[in-house]
């Protein structure tokens, strides 16, 4: 093994634990600052964040008139390779993308390198690999967004952004929901996967000891490299004979392969698994895309729960978690599908099962899981603010626009993870606008989403989740 490239970055010093211990009139001059230092440092480093926020007169020196022009739009950044490199599939022009991807990070690449590449690749998945494995020392993680679309957001991470991923989701994401060691935890996701959720639910999960004592059930039973999932989802195929072979068979046969086996394996394991939390009496999380919880309450519908009382009684603290959304057109509602899921499954006390959503994005490092309240809340290290249609932040502790947030700490010593998402919603108290008495009744004086006003403005295929795997 190569020995590994130490690379100083920004905000050696603090760690998203620090955050937690601070009131919300402390964070804000502590992020502000860390967002200037991370400003200058990727400023100085990153070619392509340089050249963009240049255009947009902004300097090494960022003020606080500047925020809002340093936000890159999610659904873009990490798809800007398709443009670059004039294709959708960066297996076929390995070097294009690898000069691509340099532009985009602020760590420099040793271009004597890239010689070590083919000069094309069979998949994505064995192109990704080979960066990981040539840039070893580096310590890079390639995730992707679900990719349903054929245009997967590709994120380079580093062990250290992993560690901050892995950390908001034990500490913002499981914690909200009220999960840890005791539970088990049943995913209906694959195990091995570059998609970000799943991949940093097994971190996590590991993180806390729970893999190693079985507590720990991934569901899907292949993995879900990028290629498997744009090959099933059949929007995109590669040129040429590739995609005649992809159009006319493999894609008919993964569509079979997962009606017929995949999708009823997962959902049979994950019966087993509820039926088997009923009788020891373990709590437990149920963790999945709507589409796949949808496909479980019909399965045990179809088994005769959900009539004349008859539930699956999990014991109490047990809950579902969803994720993602719906990334497909699906004939049932978010509503419909979690009424389904609480026809099915009850708590021992009798009351419905609690269904709590997360949202995230594959360009962010976090996720905001749904407090008891039902709101959804953004972890304290992370500066939020709305957007107006000139894209300049509201002022206010209660507004309505685009979600647009900054991250010094999510992306690290790689590239500034400062970004304007695609969602539309109604943020109260965010970073630089607190008001106490706007604090959400759950407790918690983290920045939020209300409930129920999240709406997605783009394209179907351009939204970055992983609402299918």
């Amino acid at each position: 093994m190569a020995v590994a490239t130490t690379i100083e970055g920004p905000l050696t010093k603090l760690e998203a634990a620090d955050f937690w211990h601070m009131a919300p009139s402390e964070r804000e001059p502590v992020l502000l600052q860390a967002i200037a230092e991370a400003h200058a440092w990727h400023y100085e480093r990153n070619p392509a964040y340089r050249r963009l926020v240049q255009t947009r007169g902004v300097g090494p020196q960022l003020r606080g008139a500047d925020l809002s022009r340093v936000l890159r739009t999610t659904a873009q950044a990490f798809k800007s390779y398709i443009n670059v490199i004039g294709s959708a599939f960066p297996q076929q022009r390995p070097q294009a993308f690898l000069h691509w991807l340099a532009d985009n990070l602020s760590v420099p690449l040793p271009r004597e390198r890239f010689q070590q590449f083919e000069p094309s690749y069979g998949s994505l998945e064995a192109l990704l690999q080979q960066f990981e494995a040539v840039f070893d020392d580096f310590g890079f993680e390639v995730t992707t967004s679900s990719g349903t679309s054929g245009r997967a957001t590709i994120m380079v991470r580093d062990r250290q952004t992993v560690d901050v991923a892995v950390d908001c989701f034990v500490q913002a994401t499981l914690a909200f929901l009220g999960v840890g060691s005791k539970h088990n935890a049943i995913f209906m996701m694959p195990r091995q996967t570059r998609i970000a959720m799943a991949r940093t639910a097994r971190f996590a999960t590991k993180r806390l000891g729970m893999q190693e004592n079985g507590q720990v059930h991934f569901t899907i039973p292949f993995p879900a490299d990028p290629d498997r999932v744009r090959i099933r989802a059949g929007r995109t195929f590669q040129p040429g004979w590739r995609g005649a072979i992809e159009r006319r068979f493999t894609h008919r046969i993964a569509q079979w392969m997962d009606e017929h086996y995949v999708q009823p394996r997962a959902v049979n394991q994950t019966i087993e698994l509820l039926k088997q939390a009923e009788q020891t009496k373990a709590p437990t999380l149920l963790f999945g895309g709507l589409v796949q919880l949808h496909a479980l309450s019909q399965k045990l519908q179809s088994e005769g729960y959900g009539t004349n009382g008859q539930k699956i009684q999990l014991p109490s603290d047990s809950l579902v978690g969803t994720g993602g959304g719906l990334k497909e057109l699906y004939p049932y509602s978010p509503e419909r599908i979690r009424r389904d899921i609480q026809s099915v499954l009850a708590l021992e006390s009798g009351e419905p099962v609690p269904v709590r959503d997360v949202m995230g994005m594959a360009e962010a490092n976090w996720a905001a899981p749904q407090c008891i309240e039902g709101n959804y809340h953004l972890p304290p290290w992370v500066y939020a603010v709305a957007l107006d249609d000139d894209d300049e932040i509201l002022p206010g502790p209660d507004v309505v626009g685009l979600l647009g947030f900054l991250d010094p700490l999510g992306s690290g010593r790689l590239f500034p993870s400062f970004f304007k998402s695609t969602d539309q919603v109604r943020l109260v108290n965010g970073t630089s606008h607190y008001d106490p008495g706007l604090c959400c009744p759950c407790g918690h004086d983290t920045p939020y989403l209300v409930n129920g006003t999240i709406r997605r403005i783009d394209l179907l295929e351009e939204a970055g989740c992983a609402g299918q795997l």
